[in-house]
């Protein structure tokens, strides 16, 4: 056949198909208004009654719900039971489980740390344990992921969970039962001394605790003779609104104005400090950096509005939209936002950004860390922004808190190999092999405070890092010897955090913190 006669044939075999779909799909009017659902109500009974094949329904739902809150701002969102459960296990502040921290390395769960007071801890399960079995399942070597060791390990307070353990010192499995229990999540990671008049108080969140927990730092600092505090709410994302106005209240006097929000359908609702603070006098400093976010930028915004602190750090996220949480009968939640929050002298935090765009607002943070590199993460400060704390100071709306001294992001002063060893965590996981491969060296400093006296990170330990860093394709020739002493006070303080926990950290690692170096060097403390 000719080449042309081919061509016809095909087209009108594409016609003759075109014209039985259009019949196929010929449509029949409905008029949904007088069967009392909505288009998607009716579309749904559609599918789910008529559809060739067998459709999950409520997984269709979801997608459609999701689809909806997508086309509004980034912060309304419709959330899973399961994904709900998991978000809200940080900010109830306790979970159950067998209370261990963990690592998985080469497709091994090891203990990195028992929680004391735990499950795990009483029943005599020791850093550095392997986790072979679980309930007579083998769970090494199977690319487990933290996830599966969170299924695995976590469960109903007073429910039973066996564990097959290898220890380095036994030939033998060692096996455990272990009553799971409530285990407590701490939002206040460090809280102690700095120097002789100066307090310092990390909290990584703001839970249904978190202000119990912070309430409890006061009260012990200003018994070791606090006279000045640093507040750190760097990496802070937030959490309950609550928590946020509740700590914030501890620093203000009576009758001030701690943050308003206000909505369409909401209107203007106040939140003024009312009880008596624990420190409503003494010098604060609170540190916030890009990631500070909702709860963290409300405290910030009411102590700098209400000239009761100095803020300092870098512009603060932006997250000023106030959510209402909805739980559907499946358990699955939608969070919509219904009003803005407003810091007492009249700014709106949040900061721009299109409906439905929300790649291109997460993509514009993302974008801040170039800016931060060249020094150049500021917002156009126009007469519109402007606004006057309760002494006149100027302060500046358009998205975040400003702080009222800027510091430059400390990664980008370091050379480009240390650098790389903190962004590709080799330090860390180099201190973490170490001690894992070398327990009994660290046997004879039986108390935290003796390891920070008297143990020191040798020069053959310190070459043995960078051989491995360099295994990693990591170029360490850059290093300086300022950096070096830095990164030896920094494996050790690594060492101490495995060994003795997070408060050991803190006290070597604030040595080092050019932030909070910083702030003890400034004329505000």
């Amino acid at each position: 056949m000719e080449p042309k006669g081919r061509k016809f044939l095909i087209i009108l075999l594409v016609a003759l198909i075109a014209i039985g779909l259009v019949d196929l799909l010929m449509p029949k009017v409905v008029d949904v208004s007088s069967l009392g659902q909505s288009k998607l109500d009716y579309v749904i009974n559609m599918i789910n009654n008529q559809y060739v094949d067998q459709v999950n329904i409520d997984s269709l739902q979801d997608k459609a719900i999701r689809n909806f809150l997508e086309d509004l701002d980034p912060h309304s969102v419709y959330m899973t039971k399961e994904e709900i459960a998991k978000e809200n296990e940080n900010l109830q502040g306790n979970f159950d489980g067998i209370g261990v921290q963990f690592r998985i390395i080469e497709d091994t769960i090891v203990v990195v740390q028992p929680i004391v007071g735990g499950p795990s801890a009483k029943a005599g399960i020791m850093a550095g344990d392997r986790i072979v079995k679980v309930n007579d399942s083998i769970v090494c070597g199977k690319n487990i992921t933290n996830e599966d060791v969170f299924k695995l390990l976590k469960g109903k307070r007073g429910t039973k969970v066996k564990l097959a353990i290898k220890r380095s010192d036994s030939k033998k499995l060692l096996h455990f039962t272990i009553k799971r229990d409530e285990i407590p999540i701490h939002s206040v990671e460090y809280s102690g001394m700095i120097n002789a008049k100066t307090g310092y108080i990390k909290l990584s969140q703001f839970s249904a605790n978190s202000h119990k927990e912070v309430y409890q730092a006061l009260i012990d600092l200003k018994e070791k003779g606090m006279q000045e505090l640093i507040f750190d709410l760097r990496g802070n994302g937030g959490g309950y609104l609550d928590a946020a106005i509740n700590i914030a209240d501890e620093f203000l006097p009576d009758g001030d104005l701690i943050v308003y929000t206000k909505g369409r359908a909401k209107g203007r609702q106040d939140y003024f400090a009312s009880s008596k603070g624990i420190f409503e006098k003494g010098k604060i400093i609170v540190l916030i950096d890009e990631i500070s976010a909702s709860a963290s930028e409300i405290v910030a915004g009411a102590l700098q509005d209400n000239d009761r602190a100095t803020i300092i750090g870098r512009r603060s996220f932006g997250k000023g939209l106030v959510q209402e949480q909805k739980q559907l009968l499946d358990g699955s939640v939608v969070r919509l936002t219904v009003s803005r929050y407003y810091t007492p002298s009249g700014r709106c935090i949040q900061r721009p950004y299109t409906n439905g765009d929300s790649e291109k607002y997460y993509m514009d943070f993302i974008e801040r860390y170039a800016q931060m590199e060249n020094n150049s993460d500021t917002i156009s400060h126009a007469d519109s922004l402007k606004y006057k704390t309760k002494k006149g100071r100027i302060v500046y709306g358009g998205g975040g808190i400003e702080p009222d001294k800027e510091l430059s992001y400390n990664l980008y002063k370091r050379s480009e190999s240390y650098s790389l060893l903190i962004r590709k965590g080799l330090i860390y996981k180099y201190c973490f092999d170490y001690l894992d491969k070398h327990r009994d060296e660290f046997t004879q400093f039986t108390s935290g405070d003796k390891f920070i006296n008297e143990f020191s990170v040798s020069e053959k330990m310190y070459k043995e890092m960078l051989h491995f860093a360099q295994n990693q394709e990591v170029n360490t020739s850059t290093i300086s010897e300022k950096e070096k002493k830095e990164i030896k006070l920094l494996m050790k303080s690594y060492f101490a955090q495995n060994i003795y926990g997070d408060e050991y950290f803190y006290k070597l690692y604030l040595q080092i913190d050019d932030d909070v170096q910083k702030v003890l060097k400034t004329k505000e403390l």
